[in-house]
């Protein structure tokens, strides 16, 4: 073989190797860009979701002055007995649509320490959530702040301060890679949550699926169990509008989610099931795989036929 076709296949290779790059730099592109058009669809159907986003760019909300510069540092005092119970409504914006702060909401979340209580409670949860045959394959690293940014978004939404906002400026920007080679910037809560269905560690077949009522009964059981563990009982009514914000907030992942949150925080105030939930394998064999109707007959006939729950008749 010549000198000349020895450059000519060199060049060649160098020209295919290129066109491969360029290829699969395309291929990347795109499957990122339908990605993105994945968390931009899901973010129009969250009404919440895209008041946070605009209110993002004009919060002009002051700082909590109740609030702890250093979330490790000692809470605000808590009364050692329970604080009287008192209802508090949730107030609804956007037609009905999205959850707004108010004067109310916002004492209760000093009644029961403020962040750093939030904080402890978001921990406990993930640190169960890590540990859940169900969850962790939803979530790609346990090395990410979870239970910083949850407590932070709890504490915005019920006080209308803007530590969560702060928290998401802070954030560096870069992608991170979830399966089949997809990157996203995780910087909001619509980000996050397509970031969660798309997991690296979910089987190829469940990969971009969104939650479902097994999953979301799952979630909010081990979620409740992290308030009864670390509020207790200091605050009634803070577990009682807190289980109907979360009723809320459910519905944008599955539409019949809600009417099951008040049996997923009755869940845990019973040992028996949390020990056999830990004896499972932290696997929720008595929730994961029934049909609605299945799920149904489980609660009570009250709590299935009420469709208006959490909101105000």
């Amino acid at each position: 073989m010549t000198p000349q076709n020895n450059r000519a296949m060199a060049k060649s290779a160098t020209a295919q190797g290129r066109a491969a790059a360029i290829a699969s730099s395309i291929t990347a592109a795109s499957r990122d860009a339908s990605l993105l058009d994945h968390e931009k669809e899901f973010r129009a159907s969250d009404d919440d979701a895209l008041f946070e986003q605009n209110l993002n760019s004009s919060n002009n909300s002051e700082e909590d002055p109740n609030l702890s510069a250093d979330v490790t540092a000692k809470s605000t005092t808590m009364n050692e007995l329970a604080t009287p119970y008192h209802y508090v409504p949730l107030e609804m914006g956007g037609n009905g649509r999205t959850h707004k702060s108010t004067v109310a909401s916002t004492a209760l979340i000093q009644e029961i320490g403020g962040l750093p209580t939030l904080e402890r409670m978001t921990t406990h949860f993930y640190n169960n959530a890590f540990l859940d045959s169900t969850l962790d394959n939803f979530i790609r690293s346990h090395g990410d702040p979870h239970a910083k940014r949850f407590s932070r978004w709890i504490h915005q939404k019920l006080t209308g301060s803007s530590v969560w906002d702060e928290e998401r400026a802070s954030r560096s920007g870069r992608p991170v890679t979830v399966a089949n080679g997809h990157t996203i910037v995780v910087h909001d809560r619509s980000s996050a949550h397509v970031a969660a269905w798309h997991s690296p560690k979910r089987p190829d077949h469940e990969v971009g699926r969104h939650f479902k009522l097994d999953e979301c009964r799952v979630w909010m059981r081990l979620h409740f169990w992290a308030m009864r563990v670390i509020v207790g009982d200091s605050s009634p009514s803070f577990t009682d509008y807190y289980i109907r914000f979360i009723g809320h907030f459910i519905s944008v992942y599955e539409g019949t989610a809600p009417t099951f949150a008040r049996d997923s925080a009755r869940w845990s105030a019973d040992q028996k099931n949390t020990q056999e939930y830990i004896d499972n394998g932290r696997t929720m064999n008595d929730v994961l795989g029934l049909s609605l109707g299945q799920a149904l007959s489980q609660i009570p006939q009250d709590e299935a036929d009420d469709t208006y729950w959490p909101y105000e008749m």
